[in-house]
């Protein structure tokens, strides 16, 4: 290798290294538990024996996903509520995922270029940081990457191999289901595509284990799961799909809507004009129709969690558009993708330091309050689960069995203690969330409460806990976040009225 092969070899590893850190270092300074995190920390922390996920309902009826659940109990239990783990998992997951992209191009015949753009392009996509950068999404980054490597091995005749990656997929959730569609079309992409007999005959594995994953999913949730929310009417659904393909490039809160409309909008039609026109393959947009499909399962299809295995699809189209640009056009898309990456995730470090501080605060006056004899606390501080987050703190451990702390977010679900069970009820949700009514964790039970419109009055809740605590979170003009007791200013307002 001449001197300048050399030296241009090394500054295209000190490039990909630059990026990678780039992307790599908001996992760790820019996230932490939020949402449905904690649930599935409680999950971790209460549930004796993660394998009965397999062959018993955890999940309330709502869904079947036992790999995730298994991989969370183990991370839950040696983490000790550290989340540089959880942090290290979601990007080894997204890496692999862009990684095993490029292979399964390469292993078609395209172009090293194409699939090393297609993988830089799912690696750089600001939404697919977004779903990445959330612990909980980890069921969808499970999903693509395994799929992604049965598909890798099935293109390269390793049919036992994908096989097991294909099971593995339709364990992590219910979107790999399509994944022996993907497979049929996989296969046609290739430079000598087998006939159409052979790419059945390929994907029928993958639809074995499909059927036999969907008929033990029915058997385990006692019928088709779901989250039984209200459901959002075709053409919304259609809206929600657009939108999630809109924003994939684009960010979400980095550009204004109409802006950001407007380029992904744009992006979308060039893609589609490309491979009806050009000579790039019409299987990229098969791949992404069919990995929209199971989005029309969930009443609403709205977060970038939804858009993951599609984006294998996008990305590729985007690199065969790209392939023959200019190098200066590859460079500047490149370049806007990641710096609009970056700015999401100084926004998103800027809300979860101040989710951090609001949380510590709670967890401090629920612990206080607790070691003087309180047992129920409503704490209005914007944090959704806030019992099943405060209950992971060890100063509050010692009292989680008795304690029940309610939020100003509707919806938010409770380690129910069984001696409030019954004064409690009038603040679960009906119907139930999960389905089943509640999530059994070991001993524990854990419900959804009321959504909004149906949540309690003020006067209903203190009539049923007259004994209540109520803090209000409150920034001090250090930067730091307090929980002040405001209970007898409340009770005096109610009194007045």
């Amino acid at each position: 290798m001449s001197a300048t092969a050399t030296d241009d070899a090394r500054r295209r590893t000190i490039v990909v290294v630059v990026v990678v850190g780039i992307v790599a270092a908001p996992f760790f300074a820019a996230t932490t538990f939020v949402g449905d995190d904690h649930l599935f920390l409680a999950f971790a922390r209460l549930a004796p024996n993660p394998l009965v996920a397999f062959v018993r309902d955890l999940h309330g009826g709502e869904f079947y996903r036992p790999l995730p659940m298994l991989v969370w109990w183990l991370l839950g239990r040696v983490s000790r509520g550290a989340t540089w783990p959880f942090a290290a998992l979601a990007f080894a997951l997204h890496s692999t995922s862009a990684a095993l992209l490029a292979r399964l191009l390469t292993s078609l015949g395209r172009p090293r270029a194409v699939a090393a753009l297609a993988a830089t392009l799912f690696f750089l996509a600001p939404q697919n940081l977004d779903a990445a950068s959330w612990y909980a999404a980890s069921t969808d980054l499970f999903a693509t990457a395994f799929a992604l490597a049965a598909l890798v091995m099935l293109v390269r005749g390793a049919s036992v191999v994908s096989a097991a990656f294909a099971l593995a997929a339709l364990l992590s959730k219910e979107s790999a289901l399509v994944l022996p569609a993907l497979a049929y079309v996989v296969l046609a992409a290739g430079a000598a595509p087998p006939p159409r007999a052979r790419r059945l005959r390929a994907a029928l594995p993958a639809a074995v284990l499909a059927a036999l994953v969907l008929a033990a999913r029915s058997v385990v949730l006692a019928g088709w799961g779901g989250g039984g929310d209200a459901r959002a009417s075709f053409v919304a659904k259609l809206v929600q799909l657009v939108g999630g393909a809109v924003h994939l490039g684009t960010g979400a809160a980095v550009l204004p809507e109409l802006l950001a409309w407007g380029l992904g909008g744009a992006a979308l039609a060039l893609l589609g004009l490309a491979a009806v026109r050009g000579p790039a393959p019409r299987a990229p947009l098969g791949f992404v129709a069919l990995a929209l499909v199971p989005l029309l399962g969930p009443g609403w299809a709205v977060g970038a969690r939804y858009f993951y295995l599609p984006a294998v699809g996008l990305a590729w189209a985007a690199a065969e558009a790209l392939a023959d640009q200019p190098f200066a056009a590859r460079a500047l898309i490149v370049a806007a993708l990641l710096l609009i990456g970056v700015q999401q995730s100084v926004l998103r470090g800027r809300d979860v330091r101040e989710y951090a501080r609001r949380l510590v605060a709670a967890r401090h006056a629920v612990a206080a309050g607790a070691r003087q004899g309180a047992h129920v606390f409503h704490i209005d501080g914007g944090i959704k689960d806030l019992d099943l987050a405060v209950k992971e703190d060890p100063a509050v451990a010692p009292f989680a069995d008795g304690l029940l702390v309610l939020s100003d977010v509707p919806a938010s679900f409770v380690a129910l203690p069984s001696a409030l069970a019954a004064r409690a009820a009038f603040l679960v949700a009906a119907p139930p969330l999960p389905p089943s009514g509640a999530y059994r964790f070991g001993a524990a039970r854990i419900v959804g409460l009321a959504r909004r419109g149906d949540d309690p009055t003020l006067d209903d809740v203190v009539r049923h806990f007259p004994d209540i605590r109520f803090i209000r979170l409150r920034p001090t003009p250090g930067g730091h976040v307090v929980g002040r007791d405001v209970t007898e200013q409340l009770e005096s307002d109610l009194v007045n009225e």
